[in-house]
């Protein structure tokens, strides 16, 4: 079976689900259906959906018709994000503000990779293994308790903290004070570096993130030392849990100790990775040697972070149009190291089409004729100051005259047959244009206001 991206407005529910003792009639009566069945658990989908996004695991399976096409798998998932898109469909009052409060709370996909099948009975095979069991090991198995609590205990807050802190002390072996606080808060506060580094803000500031056991940095360690010391002299002796429970909490922390944070300019080109059962690596990405024979050990594949991979990585706009949006949309398909050159070239016409369409929402005419102007004029709306270490990047790149990736690179990506960029180039053109995406977003969300 092929698979196709669809907007969730032309997917219909399954009128024969097996979910409805009897066939439904119409969208509302489908959806009606399964809130009766337990209004709380399609309500903790749409939350768990804007929290998280679409489970990867799980494809949407789509009969198509002439006319619509109908969703014989992923029923439930496809009736939560047509009412976080429409709380209207909901069947009362109290069920439409509630889908209206959640779809305020976060992110939710306009579109939904769906497998075609070519008939149910095509897709009846799969459907079947889905729901009914085991189905002598063919189907879902699920986990044992104690497969289950391995898992839990692996993933944990606690246990990432506990991770970063052998990373911590693999970086820095030769300096007493910042392992003698990391002690402390293993011993006492554990928990608390467990809720930092469990926020996404924190870990993005820090340039850290985590890929099962493996810790991955992605500025030099140098860099980091300062605000790492700082961070656990801080956890190790006043930092209490009440300064950093709540997000707005760690925010005022980070803003509290922003001369100590590593700057975007000295980001890695690609990161490097700490993993407790095999040492770290270096920028090389070779590992050190266990047993301490003489063969030299294998070069090992350097892992990028997820968003480096591929163009626009976590960028998503939810107030620009809709073909803006299916535009960025489609342009974060495109994967860096396979295709640089169609990279590049989408990475100018992604950041002009953006920003000319906020120009255009919001009233703008001056400095509208280059796209040098209009990315600047985002800028001064978003940084008026020039202090926002994430836009330090894109103001260097778009304002300025000189350096490796002037705007006249990026001009030059589309209109100079002679220019072959690297993925190193687009990678960081990326990575500072991404940004400014967001915060031309975030401007046309303030008009509606």
């Amino acid at each position: 079976m092929k698979q196709a991206s669809m907007h969730v407005a032309s997917l219909t529910l399954d009128e024969t689900n097996p979910r409805h003792a009897n066939k439904t009639a119409s969208l509302e009566e489908s959806i009606a259906a399964l809130l009766a069945k337990g209004p709380e658990k399609l309500l903790k989908l749409a939350r768990d959906i804007c929290q998280h996004g679409i489970n990867p695991s799980e494809l949407t399976i789509v009969l198509v018709g002439d006319d619509h096409n109908v969703v014989l798998e992923g029923n439930r998932r496809v009736a939560a994000l047509k009412l976080l898109h429409n709380p209207a469909l909901a069947p009362t009052d109290k069920l439409r503000k509630q889908f209206t409060a959640i779809a305020k709370s976060g992110d939710f996909p306009r579109r939904l990779t769906c497998v075609v099948a070519e008939s149910r009975m095509q897709a009846e095979h799969w459907i079947k293994l889905k729901h009914t069991g085991e189905n002598g090991g063919v189907g879902v198995v699920r986990w044992s308790t104690g497969e289950a609590s391995r898992f839990n205990g692996r993933s944990t807050p606690t246990e990432k903290a506990r991770l970063f802190i052998d990373a911590v002390n693999d970086w820095f072996p030769d300096e007493p004070d910042l392992r003698s606080d990391t002690q402390t808060v293993r011993d006492v506060r554990i928990t608390n570096l467990g809720r930092m580094i469990a926020d996404p803000a924190v870990r993005n500031r820090l340039g850290i993130s985590f890929d099962g056991d493996v810790v991955l940095r992605s500025y030099p360690a140098a860099k980091l030392q300062p605000i790492l010391a700082r961070l656990f002299h801080d956890l190790a002796g006043p930092v209490s849990v009440d300064q950093i429970k709540s997000k707005r909490d760690r925010e005022d922390y980070l803003e509290k100790v922003e001369g100590e944070l590593p700057k975007l300019a000295d980001r890695l080109e690609e990161p490097e990775k700490y993993s407790k059962s095999a040492g770290a690596e270096g920028p090389e990405g070779i590992a050190e040697a266990e047993n301490g024979s003489d063969t030299p050990p294998k070069p090992g594949r350097r892992k990028r972070a997820d968003f480096e991979k591929r163009l626009f990585q976590g960028v998503t706009l939810r107030h620009v149009s809709l073909r803006t949006s299916d535009v960025v949309e489609e342009a974060k398909r495109i994967k860096i190291d396979e295709m640089p050159n169609v990279a590049a070239v989408m990475v100018r016409a992604v950041v002009d089409i953006v920003v000319t369409e906020v120009a255009d929402q919001l009233g703008w005419r001056r400095n509208q004729d280059t796209l040098k102007g209009r990315i600047g004029a985002v800028l001064h709306q978003v940084d008026p100051n020039k202090n926002d270490p994430y836009l330090a990047n894109a103001w260097r790149f778009s304002q300025e005259d000189d350096g490796a990736l002037i705007l006249k690179s990026l001009h030059s990506f589309v209109h100079t047959w002679q220019n072959n960029p690297l993925s190193s180039e687009v990678r960081k053109l990326s990575t500072a244009y991404g940004i400014v995406l967001i915060k031309a977003d975030e401007l046309l969300e303030k008009k509606k206001r």
